[in-house]
């Protein structure tokens, strides 16, 4: 199927254009695309390849089946591809004649094999949600999982002493089927970060990137250096400690940044900056901050203290650091209340005293 789109021209409102967007490929099509690459991960032909995939629909089934229905015995399978293509499973008891009930004449019964297993998955479940709860509970943050290999409950933390020296202070007990695993780093939730944000004391200013690919969150320098946004530390770079040249910027090892500003009901692409000198006096442009919000008001003195903009707006405590801009482009960042104005410091200083660039795309 073929997905053309009509481009209208927004003086004349005529259509100027049909553009072919893209092609639609059809199931099989998508089947040969991902088989390719099986077969090149495993080295096996394309046929191959199609008859293990295609039997990975059946294996599902089979895995939702016994979770569904044999839940005191059944402890988990898994598809091994290598050296030979077969479906391990496992019980705690009577897992042949088990087995035997779900495979009747489906292409399966040729590949699985049973083993015997300790846990049985819900048992595994219970130890995980109990492990995870308890850590959670002593203040040690750790993620959870099951290990159908293995047949233990894993708990994943960064410093397995720590979490020992503060679980036996605790007097928290694990469950025999758990296994506290010490891992580099947690998982990391793909989530945003931008201007407009609610972040310790203050309010978040741009999204920015060094020269080094290095990127973060601006806010205002006399902020706590110790920044947390939602719960995750925002470790501090560099900047100034207050004054008229107010401004800092933090990474966000938790978040992704980018381009975009929150204005309190939604968010707000930005894609261009503009300088102190092109932000002339009687200019329009507005602010957000998470105490105060959105508003709107004219610069009033573009050279306040030499480097910042004074504007008729009002901000309240909270808001330092949060953005100023004009539709979608970037303005600066709160420092100050003057009476019902507000002072914010321009882009310049966010490109010439921190040394990054904000994010436009």
């Amino acid at each position: 199927v073929l997905v053309t789109a009509i481009l209208i021209s927004p003086s004349s409102g005529k259509a100027q254009d049909i553009v072919s967007i893209t092609t639609l490929i059809t199931p099989e099509e998508s089947l040969n695309m991902d088989a390719g690459m099986y077969a090149k991960d495993m080295n096996v032909s394309l046929a191959e390849a199609i008859q293990r995939l295609t039997l990975q629909k059946e294996v599902g089934e089979l895995n939702s089946k016994l979770e569904a229905l044999e839940k005191d015995t059944f402890a988990g399978l898994w598809i091994s591809h290598s050296p030979d293509f077969r479906v391990e499973a496992r019980f705690t008891r009577e897992g042949d004649s088990t087995i035997q009930r779900y495979l009747g004449d489906t292409s399966l019964r040729e590949i699985v094999t049973v083993g015997e297993a300790k846990y049985s998955l819900r048992e595994l479940e219970e130890g995980r949600a109990f492990a995870s709860k308890q850590a959670e509970a002593i203040g040690i943050k750790a993620n959870s999982g099951i290990n159908v290999f293995e047949n233990t409950a894993e708990l994943y933390v960064l410093n397995i002493d720590e979490f020992n020296k503060v679980r036996q202070s605790s007097q928290v007990t694990l469950p025999p089927n758990v296994k506290p695993v010490e891992v580099p780093e947690l998982a990391k939730e793909v989530a945003y970060i931008y201007g407009g944000l609610a972040i310790d004391g203050c309010t978040s200013g741009f999204s920015v990137k060094s020269f080094g690919g290095t990127e973060g969150i601006t806010t205002a320098g006399h902020c706590s250096d110790t920044q947390v946004y939602n719960g995750f530390t925002l470790p501090y770079v560099s900047g100034t400690a207050g004054g008229t040249y107010d401004i800092q910027w933090n990474t966000a090892p938790d978040f992704t940044p980018t381009n975009a500003i929150w204005i309190g009901s939604t968010t707000r692409a930005i894609l261009s900056v503009a300088y102190k000198s092109s932000q002339a006096v009687g200019s329009y442009v507005c602010k957000y901050g998470k105490t105060s919000g959105y508003s709107c008001g004219e610069i009033f003195d573009n050279n306040w203290e030499g480097a910042n903009i004074r504007v008729h707006t009002s901000v309240s405590p909270g808001d330092s650091g949060g953005p100023f801009f004009y539709v979608n482009t970037a303005y600066g960042t709160t420092i100050a209340s003057l009476g019902s104005d507000a002072i914010y410091g321009p882009i310049d200083n966010i490109v010439y005293i921190l040394g990054v660039l904000v994010l436009t795309n």
